[in-house]
């Protein structure tokens, strides 16, 4: 260990400094603050030589697993040690009052989590968390359905796109088989959590994660969030019940395996099943996603481009040049708590999913960088154990940004001349698509809070402990799950919380509101405004944990109070929310968001002869809204069995418009144009042109009311 003897001698000297009476108070300060440098030195020595097991694990290195048990079993060991080392010595300093960045850094190394347990508790958990990760990540025994024994990757590959219900019940069965032992943990390893709080000097498990969060009353504010946030979950529910079960079934659990994901956390896989009657901004992304091959590498790419345009500066080409893309999704990341030290392990896989995973990794390893450069650039106020809401809503800033209809533009995904076309309704589907990713997660990560606390707490029988997990989701998130799926999660086997990542969830629309309030319309660009005010979001990466989250948020957020909101994350999804409630209690005249302009290619734009005055253009009745049905038919299917829509990529052509100098190609879908469209194309074509044009027109002229009497 490097430089033990020093540490030693530094040790000694204070000691006997402050017995003999013979130094001064700045001799002690000074010596105070060299053991904490040198704590904090060995900290990194210790952080290293993890990374290096982990990143030896992860890649499936021969002992990898052995070497990263080694390593974090000496961990606790070494914490637990230095933390008595400074408790001791802090018994002779007293703090000066320009003391504030000391004592700071002196209170996270007294605190270290679960660290502080006992070492036979230590090494109990670590190999209990360590070997159940190992163990899911590299089995081969999984059902892929086609394929008898697949991979984890490929068992998220073939799930997420499996449309059969028997099969997908059968690929989870196959992963829980892999899930490690459900009264172990119950017995053994959650009860850790009491000894936890104690050794920290707190009087229960809310309270020690509250601390751990830094943020006073953390899950009773997150309980107040999310009673406002409920509703427009519940209505999703029941709008994805209604479409893949029928209306029957609304109102009943949602089955788990039904999402396509392992545990009901994430239901953007199901997308083509619920997308409204015009999803053209859907299949395009799709389709571009697929042409460009945007997964893996090409993936991360694509955010480092987005996370230079936000003006936040470029990652080092290193990073992806050592990481890995070849292992499974989500990513992983490996910090060597140095700077410009980060690389991930992700897969190569093309989704829409994927793609904002990358995008919220990618800003999690710049986060990591501005950090390191700055934070006085000393290891525990870089690395602190805590759970900083800041540290996951930025990253997930740059997820939503990355659907902006802008970014969208910049990446060549959607064109923004087509997207003026029907803005609401584009807006709709891709609030559909983060509402999939995002609401879920939501009432999963609380939902893992409070079912763990219920346990430890004692609320729950230890008769009924083994059957709780499902009950409690039945109940919580009307998904209806098995008792252990939630022991394939790192954060429930390692008994970390969740709640830093609610309340991060919740601070990143809060972000987002705060940046598109500055807005001078809503057809500006938000990416431009972002990028000159970001300034705002760097000063809150520079702070690192030098100062406890909840101080970032005023400026961060460029407001006085500093306080968590529900209004963000409802006012973003206004459309989604309104479309929803016409869905599942349907309004004779509730077809606002429906009411579509078919947008035309150039080519077929520029056949069209314009009037000379509007004498001369022909009177039709307003029934053209089912003359070109979607170009790539939804079929609803109340029932999983058959095959639905699939997105093929065809011919390219480019978008209409002159926004761009060069125009990146789009997909063009061609596939399942009903054999004659050929022929009603050229009938209809005239009539079309000239009514987009005026029903464009005239749904601009009630855009532009509809906003002034919001104002008024």
């Amino acid at each position: 260990m490097r430089i033990t003897l020093t540490l030693l001698a530094v040790y000694c000297h204070i000691l006997f400094s402050s017995g003999s009476g013979s130094a001064s108070s700045g001799d002690d300060r000074r010596w105070f603050v060299s053991l904490v440098d040198l704590v904090e030195l060995d900290y990194e020595d210790h952080c290293e030589q993890r990374a290096t097991a982990m990143w030896e694990e992860l890649t499936g290195v021969y002992k990898g697993l052995a070497t990263k048990l080694e390593r974090d079993k000496a961990f606790g060991i070494f914490v637990r040690l230095q933390t008595t080392d400074v408790r001791s010595a802090l018994t002779d300093h007293t703090f000066a009052s320009e003391d504030d960045v000391l004592r700071r850094k002196v209170k996270l190394l007294l605190q270290p989590g679960d660290t502080l347990l006992e070492t036979e508790q230590w090494i109990r958990l670590v190999t209990f968390g360590d070997n159940a990760m190992n163990k899911m990540r590299f089995a081969t025994n999984y059902d892929c359905g086609a394929i008898a024994n697949c991979s984890m990757r490929e068992l998220h590959a073939y799930m997420s796109r499996q449309e059969n219900e028997v099969i997908l019940r059968r690929m989870k069965k196959s992963w829980e088989k892999n899930l490690p032992d459900l009264i172990e943990y119950v017995d053994h390893i959650l009860p850790l959590l009491r000894n936890s709080s104690k050794e920290n000097d707190f009087r229960s498990v809310e309270e020690y994660w509250d601390a751990l969060v830094e943020y006073e009353g953390a899950l009773l504010k997150a309980r107040e969030l999310w009673d406002n946030i409920k509703p427009l979950y519940v209505k999703l529910q029941k709008y994805v019940v209604l479409r893949l079960m029928g209306a029957d079934a609304v109102g009943k659990p949602l089955p788990a395996h039904l999402t396509r994901s392992l545990i009901g956390d994430e239901w953007t896989h199901l997308i083509e099943n619920l997308l409204p009657k015009h999803p053209d901004v859907y299949q395009k992304i799709h389709a571009n996603l697929q042409l460009k091959e945007l997964g893996g590498l090409n993936a991360f790419q694509a955010a480092n481009k987005l996370i230079q345009e936000l003006n936040l500066g470029g990652i080092e080409l290193d990073t992806w040049s050592e990481s890995s893309f070849n292992g499974s999704c989500p990513p992983v990341l490996v910090d060597w708590c140095k700077p410009n030290k980060v690389r991930v392990v992700s897969c190569k896989d093309v989704s829409i999913a994927n793609y904002l995973d990358a995008h919220e990794a990618a800003m999690k390893i710049k986060y990591k960088e501005t950090s390191a450069l700055h934070s006085n650039n000393t290891y525990i106020l870089r690395e602190a154990p805590r759970y900083s809401a800041v540290y996951e809503a930025i990253p997930g800033f740059a997820s939503l940004l990355a659907i902006n209809p802008h970014a969208l533009n910049r990446a060549g995904l959607y064109p923004l001349t087509r997207f003026n076309f029907n803005p609401n309704h584009h807006r709709l589907v891709l609030q559909l698509i983060m509402a999939l990713r995002d609401l879920p997660k939501l009432n999963y990560y609380l939902a893992a809070d409070e079912w763990r606390l219920k346990v430890v707490m004692g609320t729950i029988p230890n008769a009924k402990i083994s059957t709780s997990w499902s009950e409690f989701r039945k109940n919580f998130s009307l998904i209806e799950t098995s008792n252990v799926d939630m022991l394939g999660d790192p954060y429930i086997v390692f008994n970390k919380p969740y709640i830093g990542k609610f309340l991060g969830l919740i601070l990143k629309y809060q972000i987002y509101q705060s940046f598109a309030e500055e807005l001078p319309s809503d057809e500006s660009d938000l990416i431009k405004q972002v990028a000159e005010n970001s300034v705002r979001v760097t000063d809150a990466m520079m702070q690192g944990f030098g100062v406890i989250w909840p101080e970032l948020v005023s400026d961060l957020l460029a407001k006085r109070e500093n306080g968590l909101e529900y209004t963000g994350i409802t006012d973003y999804y206004r459309l989604l929310d309104e479309y929803l409630d016409n869905q599942l209690d349907p309004m004779p005249d509730s077809n606002a968001i429906d009411d579509y302009v078919e947008a035309l290619d150039a080519d077929v734009l520029n056949e069209i002869p314009t009037p000379q005055n509007e004498q001369d253009a022909p009177v039709v009745e307003d029934t053209h809204e089912d003359i070109l049905q979607n170009m790539i038919e939804n079929y609803e299917n109340p029932r999983f069995g058959a095959e639905t829509s699939t997105v093929a990529v065809m011919e390219i052509k480019n978008p209409p418009g002159g926004q761009q100098e060069t125009p990146p190609k789009e997909a063009s879908y061609n596939t399942y144009w009903w054999i004659g469209i050929a022929v009603a194309v050229t009938v209809v074509a005239v009539l079309i042109g000239i009514i987009a044009r005026k029903r464009h027109s005239h749904r601009k002229q009630l855009e532009k009311q509809r906003r002034e009497n919001t104002r008024a």
